[in-house]
């Protein structure tokens, strides 16, 4: 029997991909549970609230959960307009009421030159929701980057500002921040971390549409 054509192996493997995914994206967050993801080996990534301090916020297998309690029950909540192959995230709550900002990894796009890509490959993302974590929108795409090495490392909302957080999106031992203060319209790049050197908080960034500053004729802040 003659071995298949490269071309039309590929194809093959992209079709036989393609079911797994279909079949785990219609069962969902159901999908990672039946996998054995268990929403307790997240708990260290849930998020309080600023304004409630016994309100929390976690994402984890496939699911968006909501605490009244500090955490000691969870209840999962119909989070409209995120992908439903998504296994983990990290979650923060802006000062803003029902604002939550959402740091997850989505699968690269397989193609006839990558058909594993989806597989090999991450895009990180953001997506904000304003009400409570019921609906989302995907709002900046990063730069996408090696699977099992690419990753949300940190993600931020200022305790004092609203409007303001950050993120640290770590390759290995180089980590990348992105800050907003817009919340969350913009992100911009703010540091580039390569132990030894560290970056600080991007806290004049996150403050500057509350605080006044002067400003010199290069646009330097006065100190």
């Amino acid at each position: 029997m003659p071995l298949p054509q490269p071309a039309r192996l590929r194809r093959l493997t992209l079709v036989l991909l393609g079911s797994a995914l279909l079949v785990c994206a219609g069962l969902g967050g159901v999908a990672w549970r039946v996998l054995g993801c268990e929403r307790s080996d997240y708990l260290d990534n849930a998020s309080a609230s600023w304004l409630n301090s016994s309100e929390e916020y976690l994402f984890a297998c496939g699911t968006v959960w909501h605490s009244l309690d500090a955490g000691r029950t969870w209840k999962g909540l119909p989070s409209a307009g995120l992908p439903r192959l998504l296994r983990e995230g990290r979650i923060a709550a802006d000062r803003t009421a029902g604002r939550l900002y959402l740091a997850v990894l989505l699968a690269g796009q397989a193609t006839l030159r990558c058909p594993l890509c989806l597989l090999t490959r991450v895009e990180p993302a953001m997506f904000i929701s304003e009400d409570g974590g019921l609906n989302w929108l995907l709002i900046r795409r990063f730069p996408e980057g090696p699977a099992g090495l690419l990753r949300f490392r940190a993600i931020y909302a200022d305790p004092d500002y609203s409007d303001a957080a950050w993120v640290i999106l770590a390759t290995g031992e180089r980590s990348v921040y992105y800050a907003t203060n817009t919340g969350g319209r913009e992100w911009r790049q703010t540091c580039i971390e390569i132990p030894p050197e560290y970056c600080d908080p991007p806290d004049l960034f996150l403050e500057w549409n509350h605080v006044r500053h002067d400003v010199d004729e290069y646009n330097e802040i006065i100190p």
